[in-house]
């Protein structure tokens, strides 16, 4: 299997504060370090990595493609190798699906890609320095249609195997950010509204529902999630995944929810592991003995 685990991790800023610590998010801060010793413990090569607040770039994916990337938040630094093989496999199989790519290299020839606190914070916690795992950071744009974010999520699957690479995938997501009225960006009902909504997908194991949200439904709520979530749903067509909420909090005016998912076969591998090889063979050769008349002499 090459997907050998997958989660959301929010990345607000106190979630950095001691497990222990009496301040904001304790259940989030409890829920991401267990998902750390969760992911570590599934043995993978490589983190993949979606963040909403890397290197935008309209209507299509960024991939960093330097050899390593550099993030500090709070005294943390993070520093891990890209890995090149899966970011091009990734970014290939993506572009083979109709979704636009854009590499992301430094202008200093072996420069660094900068890591954005969506990278930053969920590594410190789920793989820290230094022995940070290989990564491949990339940020889908939020002007992508929903086939196109579902299409690159499936592109991971294919690109895993082609390289052989076992591959924990980080949705890094915080929920909505209209909580409250003295927060950055005022209060919206709708962000509430999201955040219910978007949990209750995940606990009734029906997260494919969000594919069905209005056009704007996300942006309205001020969410940060939904374009590093919906990928998740292509990775699910060719791999089961059942979701398990760990923790949800608000810290003041955002949202942030740490979930992580069961892998399992995908539902075709479950309906061919059914099928009996010695008949499809004996079909399979009946059809060719039939077929075979009708080809012209050689």
């Amino acid at each position: 299997m090459p997907i050998v685990y997958v989660c959301i991790a929010p990345h607000g800023g106190n979630l950095l504060l001691p497990e222990d610590d009496p301040g904001p998010v304790p259940e989030c801060r409890r829920a991401m370090r267990q998902m750390g010793k969760a992911l570590r413990a599934a043995r993978p090569d490589v983190i993949a990595i979606m963040t909403p607040h890397g290197h935008d770039a309209e209507g299509a994916v960024t991939v960093g493609v330097t050899e390593f990337g550099v993030g500090e938040i709070d005294g943390i630094e993070i520093t891990s190798p890209t890995d090149m093989d899966l970011a091009a496999a990734w970014a290939y199989r993506g572009t083979e699906r109709g979704v636009p790519v854009l590499p992301l290299t430094e202008a200093a020839l072996g420069g660094p890609l900068p890591l954005d606190w969506g990278v930053t914070i969920p590594l410190a916690l789920l793989s820290p320095t230094p022995n940070t795992l290989p990564t491949v950071v990339c940020c889908p744009a939020r002007d992508l249609s929903v086939a196109q974010l579902m299409n690159w999520g499936e592109a991971l699957f294919d690109a895993a195997e082609e390289t052989g690479r076992r591959v924990a995938v980080v949705a890094s997501a915080d929920q909505g950010h209209g909580h409250a009225s003295d927060g950055p960006y005022g209060y919206t009902p709708a962000s509430g509204l999201h955040d219910a909504r978007m949990k209750a997908a995940l606990e009734s194991n029906n997260l494919q529902s969000i594919a069905d949200w209005p056009a704007g439904y996300a942006k309205d709520a001020m969410a940060d999630s939904y374009w590093q979530t919906v990928p998740l749903l292509g990775l699910a067509r060719r791999v089961s995944l059942t979701p398990r909420v760990l923790a949800y909090e608000v810290d003041h005016y955002f949202g942030l929810l740490c979930a992580e998912f069961a892998i399992g076969e995908s539902r075709l591998a479950q309906e061919s592991a059914k099928l009996n090889p010695a008949e499809e063979q004996a079909m399979a050769n009946e059809g060719l003995a039939a077929e075979a008349g009708q080809w012209p002499p050689y």
